[in-house]
């Protein structure tokens, strides 16, 4: 209430004393007309070049190019405004022609007027005013006003507007109209552009325009210059200046943030419209990256389905298992680039959610290891690895991206590395911070230490700050390296959700580090039962037969785990959509249920929910090749007991199969006759160490050409590796590739 009193009295005080200000201009024409109109003109004046020095000085930060286009072309109308004022009757300063002041009014009015529309125009196809902008607007006005002075005062080519005693002529009169229509269109233009301007400026500027109509219009009377429409035109005139004052010098002094930042908050505005376009587009770009990825993981789901089938059967020629590997390899390759593409898209979109799990850390890390041993082997650089033995037995992590992670990166010093090798080290954190830790019990947190070394190419210094940006590769080996540019870019935002930081030190042609560290909460417990790693070993299972039923409504992936569940021997029964699975789980009531996710009639989810709503209780495990939920949550909250995603991992079912029916597998016996003989025997001579690895290497291909190459070599060099490679023959003109590897495997241990 007082702060409304408060603006009512200040209001009032404003308008006394602007009454005062009226009355006494009035009884200084009275006293004399000439004081009262350079009075006036020089108010005008004055306002239009402290107009000018507000804009000028604030050009930095006033983004409107409307406001800085009329700031500068009133600063060179003052000028005429002053020659006007200057040459009126009664001054006695120009004394050689009678029509100078009428000119020079009316040249200004027509700029002023002029400039109003232009600056529209200005105002769209400009959004950020810049020097080289307002030196150009010197120019142009001061070639403007160099022609219209020549005109009055040199050529006195410029119409006459008054005589004295007769009064305005018709060309005065006629331009008075023309300016007010101007204005009138500039008045239209202001209210429909009045988005670009701060609700006060835009109320202070229509009034202005106004005024100047009102003025045009009172100086269409006067016959005399002193006469009554005169003094009411310049009344006007005064109105309008001062309007012009409360939007620019007042606003742009009392209120500068209004003036000089009010451009900011559209920025904001527009930022904030972009962000929301930017979010939108983001989100169909999900959208696209997910669909496209479950339509190329259903094709690759038979891809690499039937490859594990087949690659079963030992009746396979040498041919043809290398084909199968080569069709896996590509297949897991291009699974990858999808992976790749598909993870980057999630994180981006802050997606993508940990999974933790129990891990045996030290079998975890050695199984990487012995991948990434064989890389090396292949481009003959030594691989060391270094577990300290104060590392916790189990810890609680995601195993799929921690692997992904230390994968890729010593996939990559493989990669970058012609020459020495790779170092990779695991140790607890020294000093790792303990605190607020006394409420864990179960899950005390161990800071773990990753970190790789190699011997590459190194990382020039420039390409430091980039090298975790998408799609970035080194430009020197791009051609002759296979890489996507997106390995690094995702592990570094998967350690950072693990909670840690990725670093790398690099010099070029000698080598690169790459280290993070983690908490992962120690576990004391047993570990997870799995499936044996020897997959193509397992024929059956113990116990009585167990009914599995396959819903998918495409019949290339229900035949894909369809044959790989029969050669196990379980019954199997398949489904296409979501009804007929309810009718078959109430008629046939199958021991565990595999289901797809997206099925025309009813779909996965839908049919889940109905089978749990009619007490179904025996596992259902989804399967998709959509991964728009990553959490598993997800899908045990819809009715699930697990998801698998495509293309099918066969461990990964039989792991399922293990857990949730208690399976105990049935492996494929096998007579190995040279198990029984002592191989350290003093009669059968070992071949060294290096050919063996070799040999081994191969074996792990199930490349049965170059194991049969490589013996051969060996014979022909010396006949003391006999026995041995008789053996190995027997075995591999026998395709027992397994048979070979375990072989193989035991004296690599025993020599050791």
């Amino acid at each position: 209430m007082k702060s409304l009193k408060r603006f009512f009295s200040q209001k009032l005080v404003n308008a006394f004393l602007m009454g005062i200000v009226l009355i006494g201009l009035y009884l200084t024409s009275l006293y004399s007309y000439l004081l009262f109109h350079t009075i006036a003109e020089f108010f005008s004046i004055i306002v239009a070049c402290a107009m000018f020095m507000i804009a000028w000085n604030s050009k930095k930060y006033i983004q409107n190019s409307y406001l800085i286009f009329i700031a500068v072309a009133y600063l060179f109308i003052a000028n005429l405004d002053l020659l006007h004022t200057l040459s009126y009757k009664g001054m006695n300063i120009f004394r050689d022609y009678d029509f100078y002041a009428n000119q020079l009014w009316i040249a200004a009015r027509f700029i002023e007027s002029l400039t109003l529309l232009v600056a529209f125009v200005v105002l769209h196809y400009i959004q950020k005013p810049g020097e080289r902008f307002i030196y150009s607007l010197f120019a142009v006005y001061v070639i403007i006003s160099f022609f219209v002075i020549a005109s009055v005062f040199y050529w006195k080519t410029f119409p006459i507007c008054f005589i004295e005693g007769q009064g305005l002529t018709p060309f005065k009169k006629m331009s008075e109209y023309i300016i007010c229509l101007i204005l009138l269109t500039d008045l239209t233009l202001l209210i429909i552009n009045r988005r670009y301007f701060e609700e006060k400026i835009l109320r202070f500027l229509v009034m202005s325009i106004i005024c100047t109509i009102i003025s045009e219009l009172a100086f269409t009377f006067y016959i005399s210059n002193y006469g009554l429409s005169n003094l009411v035109g310049h009344y006007f005139k005064i109105f309008s200046f001062y309007c012009i004052y409360k939007a620019i010098i007042q606003t742009g002094i009392i209120n500068p943030y209004d003036l000089i930042f009010r451009e900011l908050i559209h920025k904001e505005e527009r930022l904030i419209e972009a962000k929301k376009i930017a979010d939108s587009a983001n989100s169909a770009k999900s959208e696209f990256l997910a669909n496209m990825s479950h339509e190329l993981r259903t094709p690759l789901n038979g891809v690499l389905g039937y490859t594990q089938i087949l690659k079963r059967d030992e009746q396979l020629s040498v041919f043809q298992k290398n084909g199968l590997n080569v069709i896996e390899r590509s297949g897991r390759h291009l699974l990858n680039l999808i992976n790749e593409i598909l993870d980057l898209s999630k994180i981006e979109a802050k997606k993508m959610e940990l999974l933790p799990s129990t891990i045996q850390l030290i079998p975890f890390l050695s199984d990487i290891s012995k991948i990434i041993d064989i890389k090396a082997k292949e481009k003959n650089l030594y691989f060391k690895y270094q577990f300290d033995n104060s590392l916790p037995e189990f810890v609680s992590a995601d195993e799929k991206r921690l692997s992904q992670v230390l994968l890729n990166l010593l996939g990559n010093a493989v990669k970058y590395t012609n020459v020495g090798g790779i170092n990779f080290m695991v140790h607890p954190k020294e000093n790792s911070d303990q605190t607020n830790m006394s409420h864990i019990q179960h899950h005390p947190i161990n800071r773990i230490v990753f970190k790789i070394e190699d011997t590459g190419f190194g990382i020039p210094e420039d390409m430091i700050d980039n090298i975790f940006s998408p799609f970035v590769q080194l430009k020197e080996h791009a051609r002759t390296i296979e890489d996507t540019g997106l390995g690094l870019s995702i592990c570094r935002k998967l350690v950072q959700l693990m909670g840690g930081e990725l670093h790398v030190k690099s010099q070029v042609n000698k080598g690169s580090v790459f280290w993070f560290d983690i908490e992962l909460p120690i576990i004391s417990g047993k570990k997870k039962q799995t499936v044996n790693n020897k997959l193509d070993q397992i024929i059956g299972y113990k116990g009585e037969i167990k009914r599995i039923l396959i819903v998918d409504d495409k019949k290339e992936n229900r035949n894909v785990l369809s044959t790989f569940l029969t050669l196990l021997n379980f019954q199997v029964k398949e489904a296409q959509n979501g009804q007929e699975c309810i009718h078959s789980a109430k008629e046939w009531q199958p021991d565990l249920i595999f289901m797809d996710l997206v099925m025309p009639v009813l779909d996965g989810f839908e049919a889940t929910r109905k089978l749990r709503e009619e007490k179904y209780t025996n596992p259902i495990i989804a399967v998709s090749a959509s991964l728009a939920f990553s959490s598993i949550d997800h899908y045990t909250s819809c009715g699930f007991n697990q998801f698998i995603s495509k293309p099918i991992d066969f461990k990964k079912v039989l792991d399922n199969i293990t857990q949730f029916l208690s399976i105990e597998w049935v492996y494929q016996s096998s007579e190995e006759p040279t198990q029984k003989q002592d191989i350290n025997n003093s009669t059968k001579q070992l071949p060294p160490k290096a050919m063996i690895e070799k040999l081994y290497h191969f074996a792990l291909m199930g490349n049965i050409i170059e194991i049969n190459n490589q013996l051969a070599i060996l014979e022909s060099q010396s006949d003391q590796y006999i026995e041995l490679i008789n053996d190995l023959k027997n075995l591999s003109s026998e395709f027992k590739i397994n048979q070979i590897k375990t072989m193989l495997d035991r004296i690599m241990k025993e020599t050791e």
